[in-house]
């Protein structure tokens, strides 16, 4: 063998070995993600006054905005800080393709699923539900923690005759009465590692850990994410709206076999503080499915219009 060859077959290894990311930007971006809490909202999204007047929140009011565009739909995302992380995502895609797009999220609450902060400070549903009365929204997106993960408690019987779904339903056929278009986000996986995905990605870098074989324990297979949320994955696929749509994050992220808590590529998280809210590179995967919907929703609401205009 060349002493050319050898040094070439050297150097592949080495690359192989961290799978050729910059491991020191995947430390930054980990350490940085794993305490991140709020973050500046998009320039063009401003305090929402008219909300304020409607509903009386004023409370954390970073988690709540309103945005002008240039078109006509009105927009509405409702839900707990996963939505609030995902806003971004969607404000950039829609492109200031609305006459308004509305954020209206609080830490910690829930509208599909029952509440048991709403007798103890507010009834955040009831001010969601006066909000989208108001405001009459042409698409509402409900992205939420189950925080109680209630949706996957076991059940045995006819799922007509479960609380739990029958709770969410009836929450689903309000949105489905009030708004043009209903996209629900399915939940994500939640991986049990005591001190986050993020941060536990973060320190095996500076420990030096920086083959793939370091981070394997960071994935499930899909089957066991599957049989895990049996109970949960009935009730979605349960639930009815003609108006609708069951966005499936999990398609997203568990390709083929496995779910990954990570990017493999750049070591980059998908989970990021303790509460496992999504980082931006999770937002990455889940860009494409959130386009699709959008694209879709544009091009029905363009017919609607037209079609009133006739």
């Amino acid at each position: 063998m060349s002493l050319a060859l050898l040094t070439a077959l050297l150097l592949s290894a080495t690359i192989s070995s961290v799978d050729s990311f910059n491991v020191d930007k995947a430390i930054r971006y980990n350490e940085r993600e794993s305490t991140k809490i709020y973050f500046n909202l998009p320039a063009r999204c401003e305090r929402d006054y008219e909300a304020e007047k409607w509903t009386g929140l004023t409370d954390e009011p970073q988690m709540r905005c309103i945005s002008k565009g240039h078109g006509t739909a009105k927009v509405l995302l409702i839900g707990n800080s996963y939505g609030y992380r995902t806003f971004p995502v969607l404000h950039k895609l829609f492109d200031g393709r609305y006459a308004e797009f509305r954020l209206f999220t609080k830490s910690s609450r829930m509208f599909l699923n029952e509440d048991p902060l709403d007798p103890v400070y507010f009834d955040y549903s009831k001010l969601a539900k006066l909000l989208i009365e108001k405001s009459k929204p042409d698409i509402v997106f409900v992205i939420e923690k189950d925080m109680d993960a209630a949706q996957n408690e076991a059940f045995s019987g006819l799922i007509e005759d479960d609380h739990i779904f029958n709770f969410t339903q009836t929450r689903i056929n309000f949105l489905s009465e009030h708004a043009g278009s209903v996209v629900i986000d399915d939940q994500y996986y939640k991986p049990r590692l005591a001190s986050g995905i993020a941060a536990t990605i973060a320190r095996r870098l500076r420990n030096g850990q920086t083959s793939r074989s370091d981070f394997k324990d960071l994935r499930i297979e899909r089957e066991e994410y599957q049989d895990e949320f049996k109970f949960g994955l009935r009730r979605l696929n349960a639930y009815k709206g003609d108006n609708v749509i069951k966005n499936r994050v999990e398609d997203h992220i568990c390709r083929h076999e496995h779910c990954y808590f990570f990017n493999k590529h750049n070591l980059h998280a998908y989970y990021g503080d303790l509460a496992l809210h999504q980082t931006t590179e999770m937002l990455k995967k889940l860009k494409p499915g959130y386009k699709r919907i959008i694209k879709h929703f544009l091009k029905q609401h363009k017919s609607k219009v037209t079609r009133d205009q006739l």
